[in-house]
């Protein structure tokens, strides 16, 4: 996605998510960064209303795991989602979105998560909640890490591809992170 100070992302329900695209592959989420900024986006066909509801309010557990330089984000949403993961890579975010953002430090730091209708590419609810200063300092330091080496894309892939073979599912993946934490309070 193109980001840019002439056009801010503007994120409302009902609104396309993204303006040139009205379909999204069902059950699929995407961690997005910009700017030291996350955005979960999660993919599902139809949402109902028991569904909305429980991605609003219910309990969100998230999760990070590293190993062999890749960055594994993990959630997991009480009564919607089960642990599902992300690979991450600062490498593979646009040039011009991998500015470092506003220094953590001892900050919570927010955690946008938009549930988006696959079936239209609008956005069926919204959701903020914070990652603990923790929590936030250990991801920018993986991501630190990243930036610090060398990256070759197939290398990158056959590597999340061994991951998957030795963590066959999110679930391993999240028993092995190396933080987990609940989600801070909704903050919208």
């Amino acid at each position: 996605m193109d980001t840019n100070e002439h056009s801010p992302w503007r994120l409302a329900i009902g609104d396309l998510f993204t303006p040139e695209r009205t379909h999204w592959p069902d059950n699929r989420f995407e961690l997005r960064y910009f700017d030291g900024s996350f955005l979960l986006q999660i993919c599902e066909a139809s949402p109902s209303e028991k569904s909305i509801a429980a991605f609003r309010h219910g309990a969100m557990h998230i999760g990070l795991h590293y190993e062999q330089g890749v960055i594994f984000f993990l959630f997991r949403i009480d009564g919607t989602w089960a642990w599902s993961d992300q690979a991450f890579s600062i490498h593979l975010v646009s040039e011009a979105d991998r500015g470092p953002g506003e220094p953590s430090d001892n900050a919570f730091v927010p955690l946008t998560v938009v549930l988006v209708d696959s079936n239209t590419g609008r956005v069926a609810a919204l959701r903020m909640v914070t990652m603990s200063p923790r929590f936030a300092n250990m991801f920018n330091g993986f991501i630190d890490r990243q930036r610090a080496t060398l990256f070759d894309p197939e290398t990158h892939k056959r590597t999340i591809a061994a991951l998957y073979t030795k963590y066959r599912h999110s679930k391993a993946l999240a028993a092995a992170a190396l933080i987990r934490e609940r989600a801070g309070s909704n903050i919208v």
